[in-house]
């Protein structure tokens, strides 16, 4: 979704209010792209892309989509200033 989302030029707030998609819900697929979604999100988010919802689907092994989440870990956890930590850990 953030690949296609980024070729049509379209930002997380366009998108979220484009697809009428609560834009924590956009935040929170952007950073894990293996959470569950139900089928009337992905749909919704589709067609305010403009493309078939097959086209946000990835068939990826179990082994490599756990792979991917420890990265995907792994960078949330790292600060983005030194001697800060990200505004998504900060209390």
């Amino acid at each position: 979704m953030k690949e296609v989302a980024r070729e049509k030029g379209m930002s997380m707030n366009q998108l979220s209010h484009r697809a009428e998609v609560s834009y924590n819900i956009i935040k929170a697929i952007y950073r894990n792209p293996y959470r569950p979604t139900n089928t009337a999100t992905v749909n919704r988010i589709a067609r305010a892309l403009g493309v078939p919802t097959t086209a946000l689907m990835e068939d990826v092994s179990e082994e490599e989509m756990v792979r991917e989440q420890r990265i995907l870990a792994a960078e949330l956890a790292l600060p983005r200033r030194p001697g800060r930590r990200p505004r998504h850990l900060m209390p």
